[in-house]
């Protein structure tokens, strides 16, 4: 009997280190399939990194596993002593964050160029 192949990821991640910041783009769809490709723990070693910006002007979808997996994003990073801001939601997850109430939760910045 021949198994199924697992189904593949639709979200999209660029990773990129650039003192005293971190940048982590999320693009496509953030749900169950696709949260355990977040890097929770990133660049651990790099202490000269104090701020993550998480751009997620391109993710397309998110559900409550996404939610919970960018509030568990920011916790790890925070533990690292790092602050995280969100820049560019896009409109359909600002709002569903907006209805869950994590826009006090969540740092926001609506502009890359406004948060460096």
């Amino acid at each position: 009997m021949h198994e199924p192949s697992p189904l593949p990821t639709l979200l999209k991640i660029s990773l990129v280190p650039d003192a005293p910041y971190l940048f982590l783009d999320l693009g496509g769809e953030l749900d169950l399939s696709g949260v355990g490709e977040v890097p929770m723990h990133a660049y651990a070693d790099r202490r000269d990194i104090t701020t993550v910006l998480v751009d997620l002007g391109e993710l397309t979808f998110c559900d409550a596993t996404g939610l919970r997996t960018l509030l568990s994003f920011q916790h790890a990073q925070e533990e690292l002593g790092r602050t995280v801001s969100v820049v560019r939601a896009s409109p359909v997850v600002w709002r569903l964050m907006r209805i869950c109430g994590l826009t006090e939760r969540l740092e926001f910045t609506p502009q890359l160029d406004t948060a460096v």
